[in-house]
């Protein structure tokens, strides 16, 4: 287990392409949410999920805080956790990519690195909804939201984050490690929704 950092559930989105929150629909029988909140306590010591409505995630037991800067996606969440976490850093993880795993997680945390951030990259991809945010990253943070400047790619990129190669040689790689779930026929096509 990982004591110095905190690792953060963004649940808080707004799902519009799904229609509904997607963190509640169900996959192989559990919430999309369920399965991830089993792989980020694997692995860090403490837990927030970051919901506009907290009152609905109630079933995880897991501590639960709303964003501080509202309506303003996931970048609003990684300042809400940052903001949170005091002097800690932060481990963000997306609610809706149940193929995730703990050897993922601490390979990114184990990424010796002193920048900002430290962002994975799958199939030349970068996936800034897995990986680690430092409190360095906070100031910054809080001025794209004033700004209106949204997007966590564009962020990521613009403070230079360590960048970590997902490669088909490590041992925990699977095609569908990132997958997420954004719509009606993403979800349709997992056999197992309940």
């Amino acid at each position: 287990m990982n004591n110095t950092t905190i690792g953060v559930i963004l649940a808080g989105g707004k799902s519009l392409r799904m229609g509904r929150d997607k963190a509640l629909l169900k996959f192989d029988g559990r919430p999309f949410v369920s399965h991830v909140a089993t792989t980020v306590q694997e692995v860090f010591d403490r837990v927030i999920l970051v919901a506009n409505d907290p009152s609905a995630y109630g079933f995880l037991g897991l501590e639960t805080i709303e964003d501080i800067y509202r309506e303003c996606g996931p970048l609003g969440g990684i300042h809400s956790a940052l903001v949170h976490a005091g002097s800690a850093d932060i481990f963000v993880s997306a609610c809706d990519t149940p193929f995730v795993t703990r050897d993922l997680f601490r390979y990114i945390v184990g990424f010796d690195s002193h920048a900002s951030a430290r962002i994975p990259s799958f199939k030349q991809q970068l996936h800034p909804l897995c990986g680690i945010y430092t409190q360095k990253c906070l100031p910054a943070i809080a001025e794209r939201l004033e700004s209106c400047q949204l997007r966590v790619v564009d962020f990521v990129e613009s403070i230079h984050a360590a960048v970590i190669p997902i490669s088909p040689d490590l041992p925990f790689y699977r095609e569908d490690l990132f997958a997420n779930f954004n719509t009606p026929e993403d979800h349709s096509r997992n056999k197992n929704d309940l």
